[in-house]
């Protein structure tokens, strides 16, 4: 199985938000994204962010115990250097890196920042009119509903759905393409993928280790074709083995 990266419904939500957030300028722009680990937030952010040149930066620990910890790191991956010392320093470096080259901010794990940091990203968008898009869990919803000036300058609000039959389907057949041996890749019926789709519960990595498990059953039965029993294993096999490895 190959590792690609595939077009869900949430990855397409995430780039025309995105999309319309470049179109506002001038304006002071955030977006959120949100919803449960396992949807596939942090693989769809990296991706457009690295395709589009886009700045990524992830909240570390280190921001929870300073905020001169999140402003340096924004600074590293802003490429400033040498990054400064202070605070006053690196928040003008910032600034000044937005407004002469103004692309979007993504900073993930957004749920985990603490409330005053939202000030400092909302000071940034305010100032360089770039937009920031947060990703996080649904904490982070809350916090910036919490936070009348933060909200009332988020342009979008974006929740990420649960994996669909239609991704499952479109996943299967993408990652196992192989022009190599003339294989166009796992063609699953839509029944299956509604069995893959309950049994991992809208989660995308349990999607992976089922369809990579179909893989090895039908290159050991040298077949092309999926059959529901073969599914029903891919899903008792991927069950068992997260049951005994929980950090999967």
């Amino acid at each position: 199985m190959k590792n690609v990266f595939v077009q869900t419904r949430n990855a397409k939500a995430f780039i025309t938000a995105m999309r319309e957030s470049e179109r506002m300028q001038g304006e002071p722009v955030l977006l959120a994204f949100y919803g449960p680990a396992g949807r596939g937030k942090t693989e769809t952010t990296r991706y457009f962010a690295a395709q589009e040149g886009w700045t990524y930066c992830r909240c570390g620990k280190g921001w929870q115990q300073s905020e001169l910890w999140m402003l340096q790191d924004l600074c590293v991956e802003l490429q400033i250097d040498p990054v400064p010392r202070r605070k006053k320093p690196a928040f003008e470096a910032i600034v000044a890196r937005l407004n002469a080259r103004p692309v979007p901010v993504i900073i993930d794990e957004a749920d985990k920042m603490p409330e005053g940091l939202l000030e400092w990203v909302r000071d940034f968008v305010d100032i360089t009119a770039v937009p920031f898009a947060l990703i996080g869990e649904k904490l982070l919803k809350r916090k910036m509903e919490k936070e009348r000036r933060v909200w009332s300058r988020t342009l979008r609000l974006v929740e990420f759905a649960p994996i669909s039959t239609k991704d499952i389907l479109f996943f299967a057949k993408e990652a196992t393409r192989d022009e190599d041996r003339g294989f166009n890749g796992i063609l699953l019926t839509a029944n299956q993928g509604s069995m893959i789709a309950r049994a991992a519960e809208g989660d995308f990595r349990p999607v992976k280790r089922h369809v990579f498990f179909i893989e090895e059953l039908l290159r050991v039965n040298n077949s092309n074709t999926v059959t529901d029993e073969m599914v029903k294993m891919a899903i008792k096999k991927e069950s068992k083995e997260r049951k005994y490895a929980p950090g999967l």
